[in-house]
């Protein structure tokens, strides 16, 4: 009997001790951790002409611009603008200290009364040496002598007209004037400061009509859809047929149509061919010259590609590569998915061009972090 009671009692405690072990675990047996969310920036693929489009850097400039120079060296002794501010055309912008050119002026005024003076007694001389050689009194020998004296007196007088007049040209040389309305975009110099003849001292922009600058690559020159042209005019009408817009990062829901004014027939060191476009003044905005932006140019020339054709341009950020294959990772429900694709040009402002044959235009496409996510992942978009 007190066999039994003793094996009674140790079933008791091990089931005890396996209840407190029980109820131990799951006290301190930890959760699982939340799946964490990983924010991503995307792009919404664009539909049928997006193909066609090309996006470029470019930078603003002023429609009218000009460096201004004194055309005599000085001292500067006052300037009446500075940077950012707005002048009117003949505004006095700086002038150099005059007292040295009023010295000059007074030098060939005394020097051309010096030589006047010799030519009146020279042309007085002659006449009477004229009257002498009529009556056949003189030798034609003097008579040529003085002549010859009254001809080098005229070109001593001349010479000295010259001189003057150079010397105050070189007075008015000394003010700086805005040679039409603008803004001063830059100014190099300051007060009292020596400068030389043709330094520049200030960087005049007008404002009132725009420039855009950018460069083309030379692949993209040849699928433009322009034929060979002989002048800008028919360049303007053949450029026409395809849509360019400019776009500002801080504005990226408006779009400002371009003009283009000129395209250069010389490439740069980098392959790439300058385009100058106009943008007419926008009075709502605050747009200087040096300002960056986004040039799109749609070279599909009103030819519309079928919306499933699979071939876009992305952000070259995009491309995920492994094991020497190319993806993109597509959004969709909050997860995204690897989509193969094939790598094409590389255009400027770091876009790419990608086929793949299951994209589709307003597909969601992954631009930053490609290469930490993973099959299936969640995530959630990115706020701009």
């Amino acid at each position: 009997m007190k066999h039994i009671i003793r094996i009674l009692i140790g079933v008791a405690i091990i089931a005890g001790i396996c209840y407190g072990l029980s109820e131990f675990r799951k006290t301190h047996t930890p959760e699982p951790e939340p799946e964490i969310i990983r924010p991503v920036r995307t792009v919404k693929l664009q539909g049928g002409n997006d193909s066609f489009t090309r996006r470029y850097f470019g930078t603003v400039q002023g429609g009218k611009r000009a460096d201004l120079s004194f055309r005599v060296s000085g001292t500067l002794r006052k300037i009446n603008a500075e940077k950012g501010s707005s002048v009117k055309r003949g505004a006095l912008l700086a002038a150099l200290d005059p007292r040295d050119f009023n010295t000059r002026i007074s030098q060939a005024q005394s020097a051309l009364s010096q030589a006047q003076a010799q030519y009146d007694n020279a042309q007085a001389d002659f006449k009477r040496y004229e009257n002498l050689y009529k009556q056949r009194v003189i030798a034609k020998a003097q008579y040529d002598a003085y002549k010859t004296q009254v001809d080098v007196a005229k070109s001593a007088v001349d010479s000295a007209n010259a001189n003057l007049k150079s010397a105050r040209d070189a007075l008015r040389d000394t003010e700086l004037r805005a040679p039409f309305d603008g803004v001063i975009a830059d100014r190099t110099v300051e007060n009292f400061q020596d400068v030389n003849a043709k330094q520049t001292i200030f960087s005049l922009q007008d404002l009132n009509a725009l420039e855009i600058v950018f460069n083309i690559p030379d692949n993209d020159v040849l699928i433009a859809p322009v034929p060979e042209v002989r002048n800008l005019q028919d360049l303007k009408s053949h450029a026409e047929m395809f849509g360019i817009q400019a776009r500002f990062d801080a504005l990226p829901d408006r779009a400002f149509p371009l003009t283009i004014k000129e395209i250069s027939a010389q490439s740069t060191a980098a392959n790439t061919y300058p385009v100058t476009a106009t943008m007419p003044r926008q009075n709502d905005l605050r747009i200087l010259p040096g300002m960056s932006v986004t040039v799109e140019v749609d070279f599909s020339g009103g030819k519309m590609k079928a919306e499933n054709d699979g071939s876009y341009s992305v952000p070259s950020t995009a491309i995920l590569n492994e094991a020497g294959n190319n993806y993109v990772w597509r959004y969709m429900a909050g997860k995204v998915s690897r989509v193969p694709v094939k790598v094409g040009q590389i255009h400027g402002g770091g876009w790419i061009d990608v086929e793949g044959e299951s994209l589709r235009g307003g597909d969601t496409i992954v631009t930053a972090g490609v290469y930490f996510l993973r099959e299936g992942q969640k995530v959630r978009l990115m706020e701009d």
